[in-house]
């Protein structure tokens, strides 16, 4: 069980003005509303796409028995920034070396007297809490923060579509005119997971199978 101590403060993926400047827009414009909101909605859309919020945020998470044994408990957020604590189910404190954060697989690991890696075992039956900060600080107008650039570049890409996508059907796939040619619009199928190819392609190393 995951529970949010901190909410990150924003959740959006972009900031105003970096994605205007992607865009070709002059910030300050009478559009910035609209960008805006459809940084919102892009935001929305990547993190049920990946399955996992972004922003920096403390949370506390449970783990049962049969979570920890083995390799260790499989975080439910990351980037791990920081272990604030980590208790067993009687909430007695564990030293802090006692346990080393995994980042290659996202896991928290036991370690024995000597420093090395072990598994939780028996002993550890009652499970665990950890209280940790995880997730990116997210770009602003005044921060670039730490947000892998995919992510941020994904954002700007559907911003672009939902802008190109204003005041016309969606559906259609051709728009021809008789006597000066016609254009063609891409349209997402049935087994697209997003409306630009290229936006899914740069999100796939971040989206999270489990649990």
């Amino acid at each position: 069980m995951l529970t949010v101590i901190t909410p990150a403060t924003s959740t959006a993926l972009a900031s105003l003005e970096r994605a205007a400047t992607d865009l070709g827009v002059t910030a300050g414009s009478k559009r910035d509303r609209q960008i805006v909101r459809y940084i919102e909605q892009a935001s929305r859309v990547i993190v049920d796409h990946c399955r996992r919020p972004f922003g920096l945020e403390t949370v506390r998470e449970t783990f049962i028995v049969n979570e920890i044994r083995g390799d260790g408990p499989l975080f439910g957020r990351g980037p791990v920034v920081e272990i604030l604590a980590v208790r067993d189910g009687s909430g007695t404190l564990i030293a802090p070396s006692g346990y080393v954060v995994d980042h290659s697989t996202g896991r928290l690991r036991c370690l024995d007297a000597n420093g090395f890696p072990q598994p939780w075992g028996w002993d550890w039956g009652s499970g665990l809490s950890v209280e940790y900060r995880a997730g990116y600080v997210l770009p602003t107008d005044d921060e670039d923060g730490n947000l892998p650039e995919p992510i941020e570049r994904a954002c700007v890409l559907l911003v672009a579509t939902y802008l190109a996508a204003q005041g016309r059907d969606p559906t259609v796939k051709v728009d021809t005119v008789e006597g000066l040619g016609s254009r063609s619009f891409y349209v997402a199928g049935a087994d697209d997971k997003l409306v630009t190819p290229e936006a899914q392609q740069l999100l796939a190393p971040f989206v999270r199978f489990y649990p």
